[in-house]
Order: C-alpha cells, then sequence, then structure tokens
C-alpha cells in the first residue's frame, strides 16, 4: 500500500502549528521522501519572504484611517456638500412604492374595464332580455314575416318590418 503524501499538512508543520504526534509522523515522512521535503523546502522559503515582508510593512496610521472612515459615514448621511442627497435606501424605496402603485393601478383598471368575450350579451342585453321576458310577443303573430324567420336575416326586411300590413287570420285560426 503506497502512503499518501500530507502536501496540506506541509505549511503548518514549518509553522508549528501540528500536535506532537502529527509532527513526529511528518518529519518521519519527509525524511523517508524527497518530493515532499522539496515541497517543504520551497514553502519555507515562500513563508520566510512573507515574513520579511511583513516586518516591512508600516504600521496604520489610526488618526488618519478614523478621519477617513468618519468622511464616508458623513458623506453617506448627506451632511458633506456635493454628495447626491438621495442614498441607495431611499431609491430603492421610491422605487418600490412605485412599483405598488403601478400594480395597483393595473389592477384597477383591469375590473374597471367591461369583461366583454366576442359573442357574449353585454349586461344591457340581459337586462332587456329579462324586461321583455314576460311581455306579450303574441302580437308578433300578426306580422307574416315571422313565419318565415329565413326573412329576419334581410335587413331591409328589418328595417321596414313596421311598415308591413298585418294580414287577417281569424278565419284561418280560430281562437
Amino acid at each position: 500500500m503506497r502512503e499518501k503524501h500530507p502536501q496540506t499538512e506541509i505549511a503548518p508543520y514549518l509553522r508549528g502549528d501540528l500536535s506532537a504526534a502529527e509532527r513526529d509522523r511528518l518529519a518521519s515522512h519527509l525524511a523517508r521522501c524527497d518530493r515532499c521535503r522539496a515541497d517543504a523546502d520551497a514553502y519555507a522559503a515562500v513563508l520566510k519572504t512573507i515574513a520579511a515582508d511583513a516586518a516591512r510593512i508600516p504600521a496604520p496610521d489610526w488618526r488618519a484611517y478614523r478621519a477617513e472612515l468618519h468622511r464616508k459615514l458623513a458623506a453617506r448621511r448627506n451632511l458633506v456638500p456635493g454628495v447626491p442627497s438621495r442614498s441607495w435606501n431611499q431609491r430603492l424605496r421610491w422605487a418600490s412604492i412605485g412599483t405598488a402603485v403601478a400594480a395597483a393601478a393595473v389592477l384597477l383598471f383591469l375590473t374597471i374595464l367591461p369583461h366583454s368575450q366576442p359573442g357574449a350579451p353585454s349586461v344591457d342585453q340581459m337586462a332587456m332580455e329579462d324586461a321583455m321576458g314576460g311581455a306579450d310577443i303574441g302580437l308578433l303573430r300578426n306580422y307574416p314575416v315571422v313565419e318565415h324567420l329565413d326573412l329576419l336575416e334581410n335587413y331591409d326586411v328589418i328595417e321596414h318590418l313596421d311598415e308591413v300590413a298585418p294580414t287577417d287570420t281569424s278565419d284561418e285560426n280560430p281562437s
């Protein structure tokens, strides 16, 4: 069985972050494995370079940092002239309100519009049908046009329906 190379444990080993048992196990592996020993040497050189560069980094000027932080916070609160007066939260709030108003307007518009489908009777037509439901339409028997319903499609006949003289049907139909 081949031994697993401890690639992820080399840097903690070099920093001294491993327990004594892990450190001993890794040290024995590095003594036997040339590849891991070369990796450990490369990691050691990188860590040494980082440590040398970290020593040259100047300490932060906390007064300047705090002053810059206060300036940015004041600008965010709109206390500095020349900075836009609306923050991101205010713009988002107004956009949300605008969207809600637009949605309500569309909903209101859709409920006010008459919902008429092609071929469906309107409310006025239905009201007239209800009103005529009890009317006596027996008077239409006096008109010979009603006997021929196909003539009702002729708009000229319908237009002059009042001008058609009733025929005397009392001899034919005793009531």
